[in-house]
């Protein structure tokens, strides 16, 4: 079993990330993470699902967060209103009470200066006037500050806020030739895509039943695929056609085949941690089927990507132009 805190930080997935994948509140999440409270079943099921794992190999801690651990969690509030510190307080106590996590004390706001004691008789009508003709001269004086401002030329918005915005990326081009579709199945948002198995090679042999690229990201450049960077990595369809989904299939874990209606050709994609498209739905060139993962016979997250001419598998190492 793996710590969900080790799980979640070696693919790079903050708790948003990991909100968002999941629908799991993010603050559930990282409650769990910290062990102040357990993982239900079927939260432990979608972690399971997206992450690629068993339910089983997901852990998290059997005892609470210490106090020094959730002061770490809450930012200092030296300045925050007496109810918001009020209300986190009370949060904290009720933890403290389920959970057996001593309770945090939290920096008090300065306490207000008592008011001034209210002067009569003589004295007071003197301070009321001089009160009268301070607050007199403070009136003037804004109102000539205001008036300066009004009679001020206004100043020209600089034209560069009205340039058009510089155009996106030029979307890829995904295209059915006679030697098959092109184009590349993984889309990173940041890095590069890298071939880590061949063709016909590994277990990809025999070419002619498992034949396929294994594709993955390299988010720093030395030619090397990362797991971190690959993980959940968009895969789209390089060519148009009609989906089949198998999921938790033997080897290739989540997989779907597109296979193009005016022609015999079809691919395939293997091992996806979450599939966004269902069976006999009908995708575009270029359009999200899923995201990169590890199930199914895997040694670590990557694209397994099948090009096949009717029953002929073809060699896609040319026509993926990844880079």
């Amino acid at each position: 079993m793996a710590p969900l805190r080790t799980i979640r930080t070696s693919r790079s997935l903050t708790f948003i990330d990991l909100s968002s994948l999941t629908s799991i509140p993010a603050r559930t999440l990282a409650e769990a993470e910290y062990g102040l409270r357990p993982l239900s079943h079927d939260e432990r099921g979608r972690l399971a699902f997206v992450l690629g794992m068993r339910a089983t190999e997901i852990s998290v801690p059997l005892q609470p967060a210490s106090a020094r651990t959730i002061a770490r969690m809450v930012p200092a509030l030296p300045d925050a209103p007496a109810l918001v510190a009020a209300a986190l307080a009370a949060t904290l106590a009720t933890a403290a009470m389920q959970g057996g996590v001593p309770q945090i004390s939290l920096p008090q706001p300065a306490p207000r200066a008592a008011p001034a004691p209210i002067q009569t008789g003589a004295q007071g009508d003197l301070a009321a006037t001089t009160g009268n003709k301070a607050a007199a001269a403070i009136s003037e004086a804004r109102l000539a500050t205001l008036a300066e401002r009004a009679a001020a030329p206004i100043e020209p918005i600089a034209p560069t806020l009205f340039l058009a915005p510089t155009p996106a990326e030029p979307t890829p081009i995904f295209l059915m030739t006679a030697a098959g579709p092109t184009g590349c199945p993984v889309q990173p948002t940041s890095g590069h895509t890298v071939l880590t198995q061949g063709y016909g090679v590994g277990s990809h042999a025999p070419a002619e039943i498992w034949g396929a690229v294994d594709l993955a990201i390299d988010s720093d450049g030395d030619g090397y695929a990362e797991p971190g960077a690959t993980w959940y990595t968009p895969v789209v369809a390089t060519h148009a056609g009609v989906v089949r989904v198998d999921l938790d299939s033997y080897p290739a874990g989540n997989h779907v085949w597109v296979s193009d209606r005016a022609s015999p050709w079809r691919t395939g994609y293997s091992h996806l941690a979450i599939v966004t498209v269902i069976s006999g739905q009908h995708v575009r060139a270029g359009e999200v089927i899923g995201m990169v993962g590890s199930t199914g016979e895997s040694s670590g997250p990557h694209l397994d990507y099948q090009v096949w001419n009717g029953e002929v598998n073809v060699d896609p190492t040319k026509l993926v132009g990844c880079g």
